[in-house]
This record gives C-alpha cells, sequence and structure tokens, in this order.
C-alpha cells in the first residue's frame, strides 16, 4: 500500500469518527426541560405584577398628562372667546328679581311723561282704529276673556271687539294709601269706553292699584282709609254704571295676609249690600312666594282671579329667554306658568274662576350669542306687539316647543347679537288651547291697545273663544223668544222684590234709597197720569174736591223735587231713564184720554 492510499483511508477512518456522534444525536428523541418547582412560579407572577403595575402608573400619568394639557387650552381659548354661562349656573332663578320684574310691570307706561287726556295719548302713540276687527261674535260662555285697559292707551278702545270680551278693566284708580281716595282716576269719569263695552254686553270694572310694601302696609293697616276707599269706589262705579272692580295690589307684606283678607271680605260685602252684582276681581303674581293670599277665605268672595303670567323673563334676567314659558324643558328655569297655574288650583281657586293672563309684547336683549339661553349684555326694551308687527312684519322664525313662545334672533348693524322674545297668533292659540285644556276659568290680557292697527290676534280670540255661527244663531233665537214672553215677568219680579224690601226693612228706603228709586220712578208717573185725568175732569166735582186734587198735585211737585236730589247724590242714568219714562207713559195716557176734548172748540 503506498502512501498516497494510507493517507486516504486515514481521512476516511477520520471523518467517520467525527459525524458519527452527529448522526447518533441526530437520531435520538429530544429531551423535555424539567417542570418549574413553586418558588420559581411565585417569582414569575410577582414579576408579571410589578410589570402591569408599572404599565398602569405610565397610563395614569399618560391621563393626567392629557388632562392637563385640555386644561391649558381651555384656559387659553377662555381668553379669546366670549364668557357663555354655564347651564347649571343659567337655570338658578332669582326669586327677588323674578318678583320685582312681575310687580313692574302694571306701572309700566310707554312714556314717561303722562299726558291728561286720552285724545292726547292718541296723538302720542298714533293710534289706529282705521283697521279693526268689527264682526259680532257670542261668546263661549265657559271660557272667559279679561282684559285691562290702561289709560294711556287713549281712544284705542274703539277699535275693540267687544263681542269677544266678557269683562274689560279700566286701568286705573292710582290710591293714596293714607287716605284711601285717589290721586287719579284719568278719564273714567268721561271716557266712552264703559257705555261702548256695555253696548255689546261687555262688562266693565274699575281697575285700584296700590304699588309697593309701604304703600300696602299703611292702606291695609288703616279701617278709616279702607272705609273712605269702598265709599269713593261705590260712588265712581254707580256714576258710570259699571260693573264693579279690579283690585291690582302689588308688593304686599307677608305680615298683611290677614289684613287683606279682612279688607276684601269687606269690600264684597260693601259693594253687594248696593248691587249684587258687583263682581270683584283681583290680579294675581305670577308665584305667591310670600304666600300672602288666603285663598280659602277670598275664594268665597272674589269672582275671577286674573294671574299675571309674564315676566318670567325680563329686564333685570341675567339671561334672555320667554316672557310667558308654558313649560321649561332641559333649558329653563323651573318656574313656569304650569307651575303657577298649578300651585295656585292646590292653594284652593275655583278652577273656573282663575284667569291667565298673557302678554301682548315682547322683550328684547343684547345677548353674548345668538343661542339659547345666552347670558345678556344688556336689555334693549319691552315694545308692544304692534311696534314688532311695524319693525319685523310677519317673522318666519323660530318657536321655543317647552315655552311655547316665539323668538327672533340676529345681528343689528352695531355687530350685536339680539334676540327678541314675544307671542303672536300661532304661539298664543297653542297657549290658549293649553288654558282650555288645564280646564280653568279662561284668559287675561295686558293690555288691550298693544296690538292696536293689527287684527289677527282679534280673529284668533274669536276662534278660540267664540262660538261657532250655527250655535250662535240657534242660542240667539232661543234667548229672544224667551225674552218676548218673559219680559213683563222680569218688570214684575223686579217690583215686588223692591216692595218686599221695604217691607222687610222700611229704614233702607232712607239709609240705602238707591234700590228704590225705580220703583218710585214707575208709581211716581202712573200717579201723574191719574192726576192729569182727575184735573182734567174736576170740573165735574165739587169745588172741595178740586181744590183737594190741586193741592195733591202740587204737593207730588214738591215731592218730586226732592227726589231729584235723591237721585242725584244716589242714582244713576238708569233709575233717570226710569223716571223719565214714567212721565212719557203718564203723558201719553193723558193724552189718549183728553184728545176729544182736546179738539172741542167749545170747553163745557
Amino acid at each position: 500500500m503506498n502512501a498516497t492510499a494510507l493517507h486516504t483511508r486515514i481521512r476516511k477512518i477520520l471523518l467517520i469518527l467525527v459525524l458519527l456522534p452527529l448522526f447518533v444525536m441526530a437520531q435520538s428523541p429530544a429531551t423535555t426541560p424539567s417542570p418549574k418547582s413553586e418558588i420559581e412560579k411565585r417569582i414569575d407572577e410577582e414579576n408579571r405584577k410589578k410589570a402591569a403595575e408599572k404599565k398602569a402608573k405610565l397610563d395614569e400619568q399618560a391621563i393626567i398628562k392629557n388632562l392637563l394639557d385640555s386644561l391649558a387650552r381651555l384656559k387659553k381659548a377662555k381668553d379669546t372667546i366670549p364668557e357663555i354661562v354655564p347651564t347649571d349656573q343659567v337655570r338658578i332663578f332669582d326669586t327677588a328679581e323674578f318678583k320685582k320684574r312681575n310687580f313692574d310691570v302694571m306701572n309700566r307706561r310707554p312714556f314717561d311723561n303722562l299726558v291728561s287726556r286720552e285724545d292726547a295719548w292718541e296723538k302720542e302713540l298714533l293710534i289706529n282704529n282705521v283697521n279693526a276687527y268689527k264682526k259680532e261674535h257670542k261668546r263661549d260662555s265657559v271660557n272667559k276673556v279679561f282684559g285691562w285697559h290702561p289709560f294711556w292707551m287713549g281712544t284705542a278702545y274703539k277699535s275693540y271687539n267687544f263681542s269677544l270680551l266678557n269683562t274689560v278693566a279700566y286701568f286705573s284708580y292710582e290710591m293714596d294709601p293714607a287716605t284711601g281716595r285717589y290721586k287719579t282716576i284719568h278719564d273714567w269719569k268721561t271716557t266712552n269706553l264703559v257705555d261702548s263695552a256695555h253696548a255689546h254686553g261687555c262688562k266693565v270694572v274699575l281697575s285700584v292699584t296700590n304699588f309697593g310694601q309701604k304703600n300696602n302696609l299703611q292702606f291695609l293697616s288703616s279701617i278709616a282709609a279702607q272705609r273712605t276707599f269702598i265709599n269713593t269706589l261705590i260712588t265712581l262705579i254707580r256714576e258710570r254704571n259699571a260693573d264693579g272692580v279690579n283690585i291690582d295690589f302689588e308688593e304686599i307684606p307677608s305680615s298683611c295676609r290677614n289684613k287683606l283678607s279682612n279688607f276684601i271680605i269687606d269690600l264684597s260685602t260693601s259693594l253687594r249690600s248696593i248691587n249684587k252684582n258687583y263682581m270683584i276681581t283681583i290680579a294675581l303674581p305670577a308665584i305667591d312666594f310670600d304666600r300672602v293670599y288666603e285663598i280659602s277665605q277670598l275664594n268665597k268672595y272674589i269672582d275671577m282671579f286674573v294671574i299675571m303670567g309674564y315676566e318670567y323673563y325680563g329686564q333685570t334676567s341675567k339671561v334672555a329667554g320667554p316672557l310667558s314659558p308654558v313649560g321649561s324643558g332641559t333649558t329653563w328655569w323651573e318656574f313656569n306658568l304650569e307651575r303657577s297655574v298649578d300651585e295656585y288650583l292646590v292653594a284652593g281657586v275655583s278652577p273656573q274662576k282663575l284667569l291667565l293672563g298673557l302678554p301682548y309684547y315682547g322683550a328684547e336683549w343684547a345677548t353674548e350669542d345668538l343661542k339659547f339661553p345666552s347670558s345678556v349684555k344688556k336689555f334693549l326694551r319691552y315694545p308692544m306687539y304692534r311696534n314688532i308687527k311695524r319693525e319685523h312684519g310677519d317673522l318666519a322664525c323660530c318657536e321655543d316647543e317647552f315655552s311655547m313662545s316665539k323668538y327672533y334672533v340676529h345681528r343689528d348693524g352695531n355687530n350685536l347679537y339680539r334676540q327678541l322674545w314675544y307671542d303672536d297668533s300661532t304661539s298664543l292659540a297653542k297657549k290658549y288651547d293649553w288654558v282650555k285644556g288645564k280646564k280653568i276659568g279662561g284668559i287675561g290680557i295686558w293690555a288691550l291697545g298693544y296690538d292696536n292697527g293689527y287684527t289677527e290676534l282679534w280673529k284668533l280670540m274669536a276662534e278660540k273663544f267664540a262660538l261657532k255661527e250655527v250655535v250662535a244663531k240657534a242660542k240667539a233665537t232661543t234667548v229672544a223668544k224667551k225674552d218676548e214672553l218673559s219680559w213683563w215677568r222680569k218688570f214684575f219680579n223686579r217690583m215686588t222684590a223692591t216692595a218686599m224690601r221695604i217691607k222687610n226693612n222700611p229704614n233702607g228706603f232712607i239709609t240705602r234709597p238707591t234700590g228704590y228709586v225705580s220703583l218710585f220712578a214707575a208709581l211716581f208717573g202712573l200717579s201723574t197720569a191719574g192726576f192729569f185725568v182727575l184735573f182734567r175732569y174736576g170740573y165735574r166735582f165739587r169745588r172741595i174736591y178740586r181744590l183737594i186734587l190741586q193741592g195733591g198735585l202740587a204737593l207730588l211737585i214738591v215731592c218730586f223735587i226732592g227726589i231729584l236730589f235723591i237721585i242725584s247724590h244716589y242714582a244713576g242714568y238708569v233709575e233717570v231713564l226710569w223716571l223719565l219714562g214714567g212721565f212719557i207713559v203718564a203723558a201719553i195716557i193723558f193724552f189718549f184720554l183728553t184728545r176729544q176734548f182736546l179738539m172741542e172748540k167749545d170747553l163745557p
């Protein structure tokens, strides 16, 4: 074997020796690691917990960092945008300011200057009575309509459709609380409003105002002032043949609760002793925060309670909003019309006596933005409905669902955001339906004439509170037939009742002759007719009888002069008409019985 072959064999043997262990390892099964001990497992678990805690801490730090960054961004943004009142602060109700606004409404005049006569106010306010809705309607007997006519609306009553109104309150007898007399009654003694309303079957009451805690405490603490007031009021009502009174005392101290009840009872008793049909009505604040009105007592003596349902938002509110919201939703203050009505019903007001007063005016603010609720920069004005119509016409937008009120938002020429809240025929229609759904007595209006020159609110009133024409005609026919059959019965019953009062209380004729003047007038007229006839045919009697008859006639004339003095002090024009009617009847009877004698040329 040569050396080369030997070397080759040695390399092969060495290669086999190297590869053989590798082959054996490849063919042997894989080995598994030995299981961990309990200690090793606990160590691993602790490590996992520490890792999780570390990750959570890092996440928390990241969240805090993000919040801090967000707050920093908000703080930076706050310096560059207008401040908006947070929603929770917007809904905080300022009771004192609301009370003040609610009480200021009736004393608010469109001008500071006081014009003395209604014709002067007509020129001052440019009253327009040409465009008026005058269609006659029959009122729905279930739902009443009450309205105030403020003296500053002058002759705007010429455009009122009195056939749609149950009662109008002339505003106002401004009281001197120290004496009970009036400081002024404006045009009460001369205005044609009273006769115009009566011509359409609408009642008229005189509104009496006394504003401020000091004034109400002074008046309600003085029995002498109350007695003077009642006597003065009776005279004023009788002079105009009016139908009663509307009491509008505002900001009454809570300490006067009992005094107010006694005053109302005395007032009601005194007025109805003169005329049992006199009405006593009262204006109530939207919310009786001080529990001044003792409803359980007043309900027996008051014919109508009229809630002043406005100024929930107004001149002193921090945010802009609806003057008379029905509901609040999630936006507005918790005080609203529904709460006002419900609180008085719970207090004991009879539903049919409770009326809800609604505004014929709006409120306008300069605001921080056009959204609502928005904080107020400046209160601008209280525009009448007629002014809103003149300036903006029929606004297409918008209506708030919860409050059932209209609003108009815009940017003015000075780049100020403005919000105007008001009611029109659309929103009032929903509120009227809501009132009817609550089954209370009806509505009140502050104030009549604020829509002067426009007819849509009168037409809405006709739609909601007047009988349909077919029903009205049928009812009118029935009433007419009944009146034809019973007018003489009414006259007979009236005379009989008067005679019975004289029989039961003879002194009443001297102390209160008012109710007996009509009876005396009728008897006087018929007696005069008898004397005329006897005087005409007195020649047939002996001389002594003629002297008796002539003396009796002279005595009757003296009595007539005396009764005229009584009439001038106590009676109204109705009693005077009765008296004149008696003379007319006497003259007709006398002419009828003596016409043949008067035609004779030769007297017997």
